[in-house]
C-alpha cells in the first residue's frame, strides 16, 4: 500500500504539480472565505436570539437553548455525512450538500412561526461542519506537509473569524430588524459560495492516486479499526466543547452580566479576530516545528507540542472569564482573547490525517477523528444548558478549565502512539506522493 508522503520523508521531497503550483494558496484563500461566510451563522443566531424570540412569543432562553443546542447537535452528526470515504474524489459535492444545508434554511428561519420547525432549520446548518474534513482532504492534495498547517490557518482560523464577522454584523444591522438581518447574512453566505465554485479546483494527483490506490487497496480498510482514530478523536474533545459553547452561549454570558446589544456584538468581534490570528500563529508555529522532522511521527509530535499549548490557554482564558468577566468589559474581552487563543489547535489538528493515515484511508480517517471529536459540540453546549440554571455559569467554565488539562494529557498519549501510515511497506519512490 502507498503511503501519501511516501515513508523515507528524509530524502528530497519529490511534489506534485500541485504542490509547486502557487495556486495552491488561491485554494486555501477560497476554502478560508468560503467558511467565513458559512460561520456567521453561529453567532448571528445568537446576538439575535432576543429580538427572534421576541416574534415569536416565547422566553429569549428558550429560543437561544433549542436554537444553540440543534446547531450543535448538527455539528456532530454532520460527520456522519461523510463516513466511508463517499467524498473522498468528490470534495466539491460534499461542500455543495454542505452549503445548500447552510443557506436554504438562512433564508426560511425568517419566516417561521413554529420553535420546532426554528431547531430543525438551525440543525440542518450544523451539518455545514462537514466542510472542515472535507478541506483537510482537499487542501492535502495541493500542499506538502510543512505547509498544511498554514494552508488550514484561514480555513480553521474562519470559525471564529465568521464568528466575529457574524457578531458584528448583527448587533450593526439589528436596526433593521433580525429578519433583514438574516436575509443579508445568507446573501453573504450565497457570495461565499459563489467565490468557491467559481475557482475551486481538485488536485489532479491526489485524485488519480486516491482513485487508483481505493482499487489496489484489500487490507485495512476500515478507520475504525484503527487506535489512532479513536485517539485523535478523543484529542480535540475539549476544544470541541469549549469552542462551540463559548461561540454560542458567549453572548447569553454577557448578556446575563448585564452588557448590552452593542458590546455582546464588539466582544464576539474581538473573539472572532483574536481566533483568527491565533490559528495563523498556531499554524505558523507547527509548520515550523514539523519542518524540523523527517519522519512521520516527529511531524506528528512537533503539530501536538501546539496543541497542547492552545489547550493551556484555552483553559486559562475559560477560568480569566469566569473571574475577570464581571469586574468591567474591557477585562472581559482580556479574557476572551485568552480564550480564542484555542484556536492554535484545529490547523495543526487537521494537518494530521495526511500524516496519520495510508491514503486510501485519509477521507475516511478525517471523518472519523470530526464525528469523535465533534459529539461534544453537542454535548457541550446541552450540558451547558443543563448546568446554567443549576449550578450556574460557574460550572460551565469550570468544566472548560479542567477539559483543557484533560486535553494536556490525552496529546501526550497520542504522541507515543504508533502512525498507520509508518506501517506501510516501503514502495519505489516514483509511486509515491511526497511532500
Amino acid at each position: 500500500m502507498y503511503s501519501w508522503e511516501g515513508t523515507l520523508m528524509a530524502a528530497k521531497p519529490q511534489l506534485t504539480t500541485e504542490q509547486q503550483s502557487s495556486y495552491r494558496w488561491v485554494m486555501a484563500i477560497i476554502a478560508g472565505i468560503l467558511m467565513t461566510t458559512s460561520f456567521v451563522a453561529l453567532t448571528s443566531f445568537g446576538v439575535a436570539s432576543p429580538a427572534i424570540a421576541q416574534s415569536l412569543h416565547l422566553n429569549p432562553a428558550t429560543v437561544n437553548t433549542y436554537g444553540v443546542d440543534s446547531f450543535s447537535i448538527g455539528l456532530f452528526l454532520a460527520f456522519f455525512l461523510g463516513h466511508g470515504g463517499i467524498f473522498d474524489t468528490r470534495v466539491k459535492t460534499g461542500v455543495l450538500v454542505a452549503q445548500i444545508l447552510l443557506i436554504v434554511p438562512q433564508f426560511l428561519l425568517p419566516i417561521t412561526t413554529s420553535l420546532w420547525l426554528l431547531t430543525v432549520l438551525r440543525f440542518a446548518q450544523g451539518l455545514m461542519i462537514m466542510m472542515l474534513a472535507l478541506f483537510s482532504l482537499q487542501l492535502s492534495g495541493w500542499f506538502r506537509p510543512s505547509e498544511r498547517g498554514r494552508s488550514l490557518a484561514f480555513t480553521l482560523g474562519a470559525i471564529t473569524l465568521g464568528g466575529a464577522v457574524g457578531g458584528l454584523l448583527s448587533s450593526r444591522l439589528e436596526s433593521l430588524g433580525w429578519r433583514e438581518m438574516y436575509y443579508i447574512t445568507g446573501l453573504i453566505m450565497i457570495v461565499g459560495a459563489v467565490i468557491y465554485f467559481l475557482f475551486a479546483r481538485n488536485a489532479q494527483s491526489l485524485q488519480e492516486m486516491l482513485l487508483k490506490e481505493k482499487q489496489q487497496s484489500t487490507k485495512h480498510q476500515s478507520a475504525w479499526k484503527l487506535g489512532i482514530t479513536w485517539m485523535m478523536g478523543f484529542v480535540q474533545i475539549p476544544l470541541t466543547w469549549t469552542l462551540f459553547s463559548v461561540g454560542g452561549f458567549l453572548p447569553s454570558y454577557a448578556y446575563h452580566l448585564g452588557y448590552h446589544t452593542n458590546q455582546v456584538g464588539t466582544l464576539m468581534f474581538v473573539w472572532g479576530i483574536a481566533g483568527f490570528v491565533a490559528a495563523f500563529v498556531g499554524a505558523f508555529l507547527g509548520d515550523a516545528m514539523s519542518a524540523k522532522h523527517a519522519t512521520h511521527s516527529g511531524v506528528f509530535r512537533a503539530r501536538l507540542k501546539v496543541m497542547t499549548a492552545a489547550n493551556i490557554l484555552m483553559g486559562l482564558g475559560a477560568l480569566l472569564v469566569l473571574m475577570l468577566g464581571h469586574a468591567s468589559f474591557g477585562l472581559l474581552m482580556f479574557a476572551v482573547i485568552v480564550n480564542a487563543f484555542m484556536m492554535m489547535l484545529p490547523p495543526n489538528y487537521w494537518a494530521t490525517p495526511g500524516t496519520i493515515f495510508p491514503l486510501a484511508l485519509i477521507g475516511a480517517g478525517a471523518f472519523g477523528m470530526g464525528l469523535i471529536s465533534n459529539s461534544t459540540s453537542a454535548i457541550g453546549p446541552l450540558v451547558s444548558s443543563a448546568l446554567v440554571p443549576t449550578v450556574g455559569w460557574n460550572g460551565v467554565f469550570i468544566i472548560m478549565t479542567v477539559l483543557s488539562a484533560i486535553g494536556v494529557v490525552l496529546n501526550v498519549i497520542a504522541g507515543r502512539m504508533p502512525l498507520p501510515s509508518e506501517e506501510q511497506v516501503v514502495t519505489p519512490r516514483s509511486h509515491s506522493i511526497n511532500g
